[in-house]
């Protein structure tokens, strides 16, 4: 296998930048950035809540996002709060019992918090984004009372914000977890103008043939977007090889999937390593070295 991987996902949360490590990673392994965005590190607590997010508490995170990414001129994807109808990520509206997280959780403050980091971090005129905040029904960048309010000259942000290469990706889990109505992935979407990509996880721990149905009526419904499989991994199951053998051939079969990115964690030889699964990394293998699959995204062979 001569494959390089095109992508290369980085697992981080609120508050933490791009410098320390990010950017300089996707530069030196000649592979676009996929930043996964989380609230809070790992289980630990949570940073900022979805309503602080839309309200404009913490627009100097998203600033910096802007600016570093733009600086890099890398091309980046943010796969943006993943799977948030699932109610171990600290962004789901509902705990496991199927209780209310309160306001402060709730889907239509999920849904302004998106699209708050979108506008902001895609960049333009300050007054235009400003506007653009205004009439989806939030504050200015930093809560300002005016375009030229003193607090822009105070945190040195320009009248024009760079225009970074950023891409969004949606990732829902196709059914949500608590399954509630009101947990399900439509809940939590943002509106076609800020979604870049649609995607869903998938993993062989998991796939039973309910999941791998609502998996395609999810891939059918979201149908005016490219696909990404945003996690996937043969854990715990995939002795044989079937689940990541099926995997793949629906991949092919299905033109609009982009891209599928292998979730190892962030330390070798754990229970992701492909390593301890020799027939799914057979198959990827076979199946990487087709021409169906890029090894370099475009501008990353330098």
């Amino acid at each position: 296998m001569h494959a390089h991987s095109a992508l290369l996902e980085d697992f981080y949360h609120w508050d933490t930048p791009l410098t320390t490590g990010a950017l300089t990673r996707w530069f030196q392994t000649r592979t676009r950035g996929v930043l996964s965005l989380s609230t809070a590190p790992g289980n630990g607590p949570e940073r900022i809540t979805p309503r602080q997010i839309a309200h404009g508490h913490e627009d100097h995170y998203i600033l910096r996002l802007n600016q570093s990414i733009a600086h890099s001129k890398q091309v980046v994807y943010i796969r943006l709060f993943p799977e948030m109808n699932g109610y171990w990520n600290p962004y789901c509206a509902y705990n496991a019992d199927g209780s209310y997280r309160g306001q402060s959780h709730s889907t239509g403050n999920f849904r302004r918090a998106w699209r708050r980091v979108v506008l902001i971090a895609r960049g333009g005129s300050r007054w235009g984004i400003n506007r653009a905040l205004r009439r989806h029904g939030m504050k200015r960048i930093y809560r300002a009372s005016s375009n030229h309010a003193p607090v822009y000259r105070r945190r040195d942000v320009p009248r024009r914000l760079p225009h970074p290469k950023v891409a969004f990706m949606w990732s829902p889990q196709t059914i949500g977890s608590p399954y509630l109505r009101a947990n399900q992935p439509a809940r939590y979407w943002p509106g076609g103008q800020f979604v870049d990509w649609v995607g869903a996880d998938i993993y062989s721990a998991f796939a039973s043939p309910g999941v791998w149905s609502a998996f395609k009526h999810f891939y059918r419904h979201w149908h005016h977007w490219p696909f990404v499989v945003g996690e996937y991994s043969p854990w715990n199951n995939d002795y044989s090889a079937r689940f990541t053998r099926q995997l793949f051939h629906w991949a092919e079969d299905h033109g609009r999937v982009r891209a599928l990115i292998y979730y190892r964690s962030v330390s070798p030889d754990n229970e992701f390593d492909i390593n301890h699964w020799p027939r799914a990394r057979g198959v990827i293998r076979r199946h990487l070295d087709k021409h169906r699959f890029d090894p370099y995204a475009p501008g990353t062979r330098h």
